[in-house]
């Protein structure tokens, strides 16, 4: 598994603009840099509950260009880890798919082979120990060439979360999955008690694991437009030279090369 893991990047996407828990949060300091749960920030809960599960280089901050150096500053109390982790910076906020789709071309440059675990900064997670244990399951699924999301069993009809419905009875792949029926948008608070007492229904986590180039394939045939955006991104930020691919997220742009046009993301 050490191997293993050390083609296994986490990508974090922490582009929250500080308005779901206004007015504690702020633009400059959103839900994801508050002491909301446990002894430290989530962001910084996050970072260290993944730390040693992949190396510190492979973790992966997604975010844009205006919140970076206040998430660089803030996780400056992780000292040494905080200088490995590495920055893939949006012009704009965009919504979950074209920040990962932006942190796939990145990987997919570096290493076409890895698998992403793609995950919010802002869970509370009480059992880091489980959840390690679940993301090891995750990267076996991945592997298979499944895409895997984590759902969470509800304990009340919550209106605030989407929702996962999966196929009763439905075990696929490695022991423990359940094949997905469909994702559904937050409902409101009757339809939350029928997906309650139906049971077959799971909080959307936001968590995932699949091989970079499965989900730039999925990309590709479900969201074509995007892919094609991201492609142009791809042109801009890389050269075909072989010996010229990166280590660090933040040195794949070449001083020669020009910077990632708002519009290319606007348009997505």
């Amino acid at each position: 598994m050490t191997q293993l893991l050390n083609d296994v990047y986490a990508i974090i996407l922490a582009g929250g603009s500080g308005t779901r828990f206004w007015p504690l949060s702020r633009e400059t300091c959103p839900k994801q840099m508050l002491q909301i749960v446990g002894e430290d920030t989530l962001i910084r809960q996050t970072i260290k509950r993944i730390n040693g599960f992949v190396p510190p280089e492979n973790i992966w901050i997604v975010t844009t260009e205006d919140k970076a150096e206040d998430i660089r500053f803030h996780l400056q109390p992780l000292s040494s880890l905080a200088k490995s982790v590495q920055f893939i910076k949006e012009p704009l906020g965009r919504n979950t798919a074209p920040a990962v789709g932006l942190a796939a071309i990145y990987l997919n440059q570096l290493s076409p082979e890895s698998i992403m675990i793609v995950m919010p900064s802002d869970h509370a997670i009480p059992d880091a120990k489980k959840f390690l244990s679940d993301l090891k399951l995750s990267i076996g699924g991945a592997e298979e060439d499944y895409l895997v999301t984590f759902g969470i069993k509800p304990c009340r009809p919550e209106t605030g979360y989407g929702y996962i419905k999966v196929v009763n009875g439905s075990e696929t792949g490695p022991k423990g999955f359940l094949k997905v029926e469909r994702f559904v948008e937050k409902p409101n608070l009757e339809t939350a008690k029928t997906y309650l007492s139906d049971g077959s229904y799971f909080w959307n986590s936001g968590i995932f694991a699949w091989k970079t180039s499965k989900i730039l394939s999925e990309i590709k045939t479900h969201l074509p437009s995007l892919f094609h955006t991201l492609k142009e991104i791809e042109s801009l930020l890389f050269d075909s030279n072989e010996s010229n691919k990166p280590d660090k997220p933040e040195k794949l742009n070449k001083p020669n090369k020009p910077s990632i046009p708002q519009s290319a993301i606007r348009n997505c």
